[in-house]
């Protein structure tokens, strides 16, 4: 509805009339004073413009609600002043919708005042963030490189995310991605994630450093030159010259001086930037986090051996495609650090977690269906899609692995088990193994009564493993399925401040039910359930259910057969050979050594035909011919299983330190 400036809905009118009712009367001063009428006349001048606040809301409804509100909270003093706080914040927005002029002022303002944030247009963004240093059950950084606020979308843009986590002495994970976007209460996109397992001293980035990363200055909010950071930056790059120069191209080679902070105040207010200055400044920023990107500068070196002949080939194709292109990016990212771009400071997750105030800690443990209420409404608004994650193993930490777990030290002795490790060695070493999840969706239900379980799910359609030879620029398929999906069932009681819903530790006599159960078992199967159910109650455990099924059909390289064929068969023979020798056992007589001497034989005879008649790739060979019936099946293949999880940590004497439940 717009109408000229001196019709019925008029803002000088109405601000004529406002004013006589002001001079003549002395009611209206309360009712000027709470904000309303002036929320109405600029409203009203907005839509005699055209450009006014809500246009989807009628007028005069608005105008109703408007006054309707302040006629209730005109009828106490704290209602009035807390209606004349929020009439107030709301003419703000609305000038700030409104009128261009009000805009250009608070953004320009607000980069005086607030240096590390950048105000363009409708976004607020900021850079140099602090790293989050994980420092609980594993040892971690997490880095966001920038974040870029969007008023009118409402949403998050965050550039450039590097995590890395240490999970043992000997394993490290790397996880990086370019993009992620939180639309709120919409969805939550995520780009083409990377991850890398890394083993061994040389893969590691955090190898260095000891087990426990937990210092005296746990308290501080900021921390400087913390174990992670200096491992960080010493494999990453703190990029000095990169972010010298930066500065001089974004200040147009004009970068400031080391300044106090109040001169420094003082001369940023004789520095105004417009919204170009602000613009050319945001773009360049985001460009060089782009540019400077692992995973970018990943993509550039494989494009640029493309131009040559010693780009990436895949086996059986002309081109490498998307997919086999995510999965020489992520074997590329395996020799780079898990963090290369470490800042200077960090904040620790124990410092946020005791942040909170006791009072506030104390409600929230107290109102335990609070955090499920908010559990329930960010899991429903919050779908999840993620374009695909590639995760990437080194085959020589995977050959490591099998010397360590497997082979030892049979292979010295035997010539056959020496021969298959040179075989199974020879196909791992000089590879990386690359796993790729493409289009993935996961959806969660937060329950908001406790006697349900949250449920996870995750949907994916592409599942795909690659065998890439960085050395020689070459892919090759192994396993494709036609995709897969998988369900989490996860107890209620494992949410923080839900320990008065644990299940009760089991006493003697729960235990000796679940043993007289499993004697009393009508079949094995029975039988097996109990003894589990028993070794359970004696851990103190519980599970999280997990379903997961697989989608035919499915693809299976000969090579990888013949891998696994080998693999099958040394353990076999390892089996054989580590197993006690008949002879090895106390003789006292004659008839024991013929029996100790017939068993030695029959031993032998079974290890020469797994050695020598068993032929491995044989095998493998008559199970491809399987596994081609596959390519064309339908349906599919699902495993199910629990995953136990203590509860020891979990339980807590809530009752002696937070009191009862008030809303369980």
């Amino acid at each position: 509805m717009r109408e000229s400036r001196l019709g019925l809905l008029s803002p000088f009118r109405f601000a004529a009339g406002t004013a006589l009712l002001v001079a003549l009367q002395e009611w209206p001063r309360r009712w000027l004073l709470s904000g309303a009428p002036i929320l109405q006349f600029f409203v009203l001048h907005g839509n005699s413009r055209g450009d006014r606040i809500l246009p989807v809301a009628g007028l005069w409804s608005m105008f109703t609600t408007l006054h309707l509100i302040y006629a209730i909270a005109s009828t106490s003093w704290l209602l009035y002043w807390g209606f004349a706080v929020l009439c107030y914040l709301s003419i703000f927005l609305t000038c700030l919708f409104q009128y261009q002029i009000v805009g250009d002022f608070v953004r320009k303002k607000s980069r005086f005042l607030l240096k590390q944030l950048h105000f363009i247009d409708d976004k607020i963004a900021f850079f140099h963030i602090p790293a989050l240093e994980i420092d609980t059950e594993v040892d971690g950084l997490m880095v966001l490189r920038g974040i870029t606020f969007s008023l009118s979308t409402l949403s998050f843009t965050v550039h450039g995310v590097e995590v890395g986590i240490k999970l043992s002495d000997d394993m490290e994970l790397a996880i990086q991605t370019e993009k992620v976007t939180v639309a709120l209460f919409r969805r939550i996109d995520i780009g083409d994630c990377f991850a890398n397992v890394k083993g061994g001293q040389y893969e590691m980035t955090f190898g260095c450093i000891p087990g426990d990363t937990h210092d005296d200055d746990g308290d501080a909010v900021f921390v400087e030159d913390t174990p992670l950071l200096r491992a960080a930056s010493r494999k990453g790059s703190l990029r000095e010259p990169s972010t010298t120069k930066m500065t001089k191209d974004l200040t147009d080679d004009n970068a400031p001086d080391d300044a106090s902070i109040g001169s420094g105040l003082d001369s940023m207010e004789k520095l105004p930037l417009n919204n170009e200055e602000a613009a050319v400044r945001y773009s360049n920023v985001l460009q060089f986090i782009e540019e400077t990107s692992s995973i970018q500068e990943s993509r550039a070196y494989i494009h640029k051996l493309s131009s040559t002949s010693n780009g990436y080939t895949e086996k059986d194709c002309e081109n490498i495609d998307a997919n086999a292109l995510r999965a020489a990016i992520c074997s590329e990212l395996h020799k780079k650090p898990s963090v290369p771009h470490p800042p200077r400071r960090s904040i620790k997750v124990t410092t946020l977690q005791n942040g909170l105030p006791p009072p506030l800690r104390r409600l929230l443990h107290r109102l335990p269906m609070l955090l499920r209420i908010l559990l329930n409404l960010l899991s429903y608004f919050h779908p999840v899609n993620i374009a695909s994650i590639t995760a990437t193993a080194s085959g020589r930490w995977i050959n490591a692995m099998l010397e360590k777990e497997i082979f030892k030290d049979y292979w010295e002795n035997d010539s056959e088990i020496r021969y298959l490790k040179k075989r199974i060695s020879l196909w791992l070493t000089d590879a990386n193994f690359a796993v790729e999840l493409g289009g993935i969706t996961g959806l969660a239900q937060v329950p908001i009564m406790s006697s349900y379980n949250i449920l996870c799910q995750l949907d994916l359609e592409d599942v795909m493993a690659y065998r890439t030879l960085p050395r020689k620029a070459n892919l090759n398929r192994v396993i494709q399925l036609g995709g897969a999906d998988a369900t989490f069932a996860i107890p209620s009681f494992l949410l923080p401040h839900h320990e008065h819903i644990l299940p009760r530790i089991s006493s003697h006599k729960d235990k000796y039910d679940l043993k007289t159960n499993i004697n009393d078992a009508s079949s094995k199967p029975k039988k097996v359930q109990g003894e589990y159910d028993l070794e359970q109650a004696y851990r103190d455990e519980a599970n999280v259910k997990l379903s997961a099924h697989v989608r035919l059909p499915a693809v299976f390289d000969q090579e990888l057969l013949d891998c696994i064929a080998a693999l099958v068969k040394v353990t076999k023979v390892i089996e054989i050979e580590s197993g006690p020798s008949a002879m090895e056992n106390e003789v006292s007589g004659v008839r024991d050594f013929t029996k100790a001497l017939n068993k030695t034989a029959k031993e032998g005879i079974k290890k020469a035909v797994v050695s020598g008649v068993v032929n491995d790739r044989w095998i493998a060979r008559l199970v491809g011919k399987i596994t081609k019936k596959l390519e064309t099946a339908h349906g599919d293949v699902g495993y199910s299983t629990g995953i136990p999880v203590a509860l020891g940590g979990y339980r807590k004497p809530y009752l002696e330190t937070e009191g009862d439940k008030l809303l369980p």
